[in-house]
């Protein structure tokens, strides 16, 4: 099923789980910027961190993995998760 399709059988959007919590997105592409946004809002584009985003049960290939700035993954309609760890720059 394309993402267009998952969007017309939930218009509500899609549910990922970011840090233990849940979000709501509208689109199946999830970005890398999206998902430190969530986790860290208005830092995401902020030089003083470096930001490590795991993922885990998504529909892109591979399911799991790294999520590095500027890249996307493809979600399943409820329960991608991620993970962001912060450091910061020294």
């Amino acid at each position: 099923m394309t993402a267009e399709e998952l969007v017309a059988v939930n218009p509500a959007g899609f549910e990922i789980i970011v840090d233990t919590v849940p979000h709501t997105v509208q689109d199946a592409r999830v970005t890398w910027e999206q998902v430190v946004e969530i986790a860290y809002p208005g830092r995401s584009g902020d030089t003083q961190y470096v930001f490590k985003v795991q993922y885990e049960d998504a529909t892109s290939h591979p399911p799991s993995g790294i999520l590095v700035k500027g890249g996307h993954v493809q979600v399943e309609r409820s329960g991608t998760t991620f993970s962001v760890l912060r450091s910061v720059v020294s």
